[in-house]
């Protein structure tokens, strides 16, 4: 009974490894930039899609410490939805998280890229 365990056990383990190996440094890296650039204010009334995308691309560059921003990307540009938020001290990656579930849209990280879609 016991080895039995032990063979469960470690089989758990096993795949709980090729899990990690299976994730991507990059999107592990973008990931953590997205949590680390922090907007100090947002404040957006009924804005577009595009338009909010382009002030979060900006914002992205200004308020990143190598100043490179990152690439956002918005798939459904036929989505008429907006955007109202006003928000102060938020990641850029929470506020991306909220632009998606206001919208309806996913937030994918990829290899050196956001997709909203």
């Amino acid at each position: 009974m016991n080895k039995a365990i032990a063979t469960i056990c470690a089989m758990m383990v096993a795949g709980a490894c090729l899990a990690q190996e299976n994730i991507n440094p990059e999107v592990v890296e973008l990931t953590k930039k997205l949590d680390s650039i922090i907007i100090p204010a947002v404040d957006l009334r009924e804005a577009n899609l595009a338009d909010v995308v382009g002030f979060l691309t900006a914002a992205a560059k200004e308020h990143d410490a190598e100043k490179a921003g990152v690439n956002l990307v918005l798939m459904d540009r036929e989505n008429q939805s907006t955007v109202t938020l006003t928000l102060q001290k938020v990641s850029l990656h929470k506020i991306l998280k909220l632009v998606g579930e206001m919208a309806g849209l996913s937030v994918d990280v990829e290899e050196g890229v956001v997709v909203l879609r």
